[in-house]
């Protein structure tokens, strides 16, 4: 049997609807990773500078209209120039929802890799690392030891 891969679905090659599915996947965990890592000692001006740089690099996810809710919401944070507790857990109860929808079929050891690289570059966003972070940083390995012989985890 041959997949016919000039087929055309929602207007796109079958190929580029299967990439995009796949880095939308990618994103999503990358900025929960990031997320996780910039507020590991309450966000500072670099940091958000860095989640600023991340969302423009996102700009060809801006027509799925789920991760244009998303943008929307971390431009707001941006905006008002901190991450208060309660946006963050609404942040990640909407990335947690689209992940878990139908149309992301998601390997769970490459999406914790994708998550733990979004949280070591939330980290290092500010070019400092203090010990708050580095407990952060343990407490997600500690949670996540399914990939603890995976790079970067190992």
């Amino acid at each position: 049997v041959s997949l016919d891969l000039t087929k055309n679905i929602d207007n796109q090659s079958l190929i580029r609807a299967f990439s995009f599915s796949r880095d939308k996947e990618k994103a999503l965990h990358g900025l929960k990773g990031i997320l996780t890592g910039i507020v590991a000692d309450a966000a500072q001006r670099k940091e958000l500078l860095f989640l600023d740089v991340w969302i423009s690099s996102q700009h060809f996810l801006a027509e799925d209209e789920d991760v244009r809710d998303i943008l929307i919401r971390v431009g707001d944070i941006l905006e008002d120039g901190s991450i208060e507790q309660q946006e963050l857990q609404q942040l990640e109860v909407r990335i947690e929802e689209i992940l878990s929808s139908k149309d992301i079929d998601s390997d769970g050891q490459v999406a914790q890799v994708e998550e733990l690289i979004g949280f070591l570059s939330g980290i290092a966003s500010d070019s400092l690392l203090n010990e708050q972070e580095v407990e952060a940083l343990s407490d997600w390995l500690r949670a996540n030891e399914s990939i603890k012989e995976i790079w970067p985890a190992n």
